[in-house]
């Protein structure tokens, strides 16, 4: 429809319904030169490719988790997975599998730690910060430490649980 000059919008529905207002544009000239703001570059985001991490380093961030108690925090409660849909379509909820395998790697590692000798122990408790307290004056926490590791390193290989990891 035309009326005035100017097109109205209508819905057409049985007739004809009320005019909507006009819509008036308005050009607005650049900005002043003096009201531009000069902002500063962001820094640029740097990305460093994707190294695989040390297994003996993997080995012990789960036996700490282990160790301080964070490894069951679902009380053997069984998801539900069904309503979730994060299964497999089969029953077997992925998250839960994954836990298990920590749990397993971490018991694996706590045992190898455990056949160590006392003094090495002692090293890798302190070393993960679960000992506050260095019992052993006449040795060297970086050089005990450092043959724990070692030696535990040797360990972790030849478990079939954490064998895979190297």
């Amino acid at each position: 429809m035309k009326r005035d000059d100017k097109f109205t919008l209508t819905l057409g529905w049985r007739g004809e319904t009320a005019p909507v207002p006009d819509i008036t544009f308005v050009e607005e000239a650049a900005p002043d030169a003096r009201a531009v703001r000069v902002v500063k570059a962001a820094p640029v985001l740097r990305v460093d490719p994707w190294t695989k991490p040390d297994p003996v380093d993997l080995c012990l961030e789960l036996w700490k988790n282990w160790m301080a108690g964070d490894s069951d925090r679902d009380l053997g409660a069984k998801t539900m997975r069904g309503l979730s849909g994060e299964g497999d379509g089969h029953g077997v909820d992925l998250h839960e599998a994954q836990q298990a395998n920590d749990i397993r790697i971490a018991q694996a590692t706590n045992a190898a730690i455990d056949s160590m000798q006392r003094l090495h122990v002692w090293a890798i408790y302190r070393a993960c910060s679960l000992a506050s307290v260095w019992r052993f004056p006449n040795a060297s926490l970086m050089d005990v430490a450092a043959e724990a590791r070692a030696e535990l390193a040797v360990k972790l290989r030849k478990n079939i649980c954490t064998a895979v990891l190297f």
